[in-house]
């Protein structure tokens, strides 16, 4: 049950006045590629950390789109959010590599949102060392800084946006993880399933002649450093014991490490502060990001999975599997099928 479910009918109306904006952004999208609701509140949120004024070394928030092939997201990605915001948006070509990249300068990347429609067109015509050096440009370049010879991009603001069909996520997993990558990156998955598929189809023959929305983010015409906005964020243990929680599951099922999560989670509910002319963070953001969480946590598929039954097995020694089971939220044949293969591993 999400939080707002549960939520009293006032903080509810609250979340409505809170989050009229992005409400009405991803219904904009809803009305016309179906089944993206959820998927692009994570999207578009993200995008408006590059306008955002953070305190400390805490980074904006990318994001690595994980979704089957034809399912819209690059649609999403180039011809809605990048056509309507030109400003923002740099849309790469899908045959880029690091070398070309760190040639741009400075300028092409700061205070930009850069798009990666598929990063499977790209990896499939690469080497590995050509994949592991693409890889580590934008590792590094999401941390502010890159250099190679003579080359080098400092002191840099960037917002990532990049797709990855699912079916092929399994194929490159191992060199992306290899990496701190998905830490800067973190990835989340929209799921389609053949009920889901059935209703966009007869949606598509229901409305043949939609229009595709016009996706304006209220950014300013040029960011500019010392105009970013500060959000401040709200003294609250409840707030706060929440956001740990979500970090722990995040750093359980592989997906980001707690702390750069819980950063993450701030970030993004700053943002969404902000898209809605906020610059107070409320509980009405919680609820917002309690309610794509779920999108995270199953990004890893199968290896999200494998990842939480042994981080419960090795903080928990001594406790039953009656418990772990309970802990885990899993059903008790996916826990110990994942339990025996950990055990074949001999990973405990």
């Amino acid at each position: 049950m999400p939080l707002l479910g549960t939520a009293s009918k006032h903080d509810q109306k609250r979340f409505l006045k809170d989050c009229t904006k992005t409400l009405e952004l991803v219904c904009q999208i809803e009305g016309w590629l179906k089944s993206w609701l959820l998927p692009s509140i994570i999207i578009i949120v993200n995008c408006m950390s590059i306008n955002l004024k953070l305190p400390g070394v805490r980074k904006l928030n990318s994001c690595l789109i994980v979704a089957p092939r034809g399912s819209g997201k690059g649609v999403l990605l180039v011809l809605v959010l990048a056509a309507s915001n030109p400003k923002h948006f740099v849309v790469l070509p899908p045959k880029i590599f690091e070398s070309e990249l760190v040639t741009k300068g400075r300028e092409f990347f700061h205070n930009k949102i850069v798009v990666f429609e598929d990063l499977i067109v790209t990896f499939e015509g690469m080497s590995i060392k050509q994949r592991q050096q693409l890889v580590n440009f934008w590792t590094m370049i999401l941390e502010g800084s890159y250099a190679r010879d003579k080359d080098a991009i400092s002191n840099v603001s960037i917002v990532a946006l990049f797709g990855l069909a699912s079916e092929q996520l399994d194929k490159f997993r191992d060199e992306l993880m290899s990496s701190t990558f998905l830490d800067r990156v973190p990835p989340f998955r929209h799921k389609v399933t053949t009920e889901m598929k059935r209703a966009i189809l007869h949606f598509r023959a229901e409305n043949p002649s939609r229009q595709m929305p016009v996706v304006k983010l209220p950014l300013p015409e040029r960011i500019e450093d010392s105009e970013k906005v500060e959000v401040l964020f709200p003294k609250s243990k409840e707030i706060e014991e929440r956001i740990i929680d979500y970090a722990l599951q995040l750093d359980s099922y592989g997906v980001q490490s707690y702390a750069r999560a819980q950063d993450y989670i701030k970030t993004f509910m700053r943002a969404n502060a902000l898209l809605n002319g906020r610059t107070k963070v409320t509980k009405s953001d919680l609820y917002l990001y309690d309610l794509v969480h779920p999108l995270f946590l199953n990004s890893m598929g199968e290896l999200g999975t494998e990842n939480l039954v042994l981080s419960l097995l090795r903080k928990n020694p001594g406790v039953t599997d009656k418990e772990l089971i309970k802990k885990s939220g899993l059903s008790r044949g996916t826990f110990y099928k994942y339990k025996r293969i950990l055990h074949g591993k001999d990973l405990f």
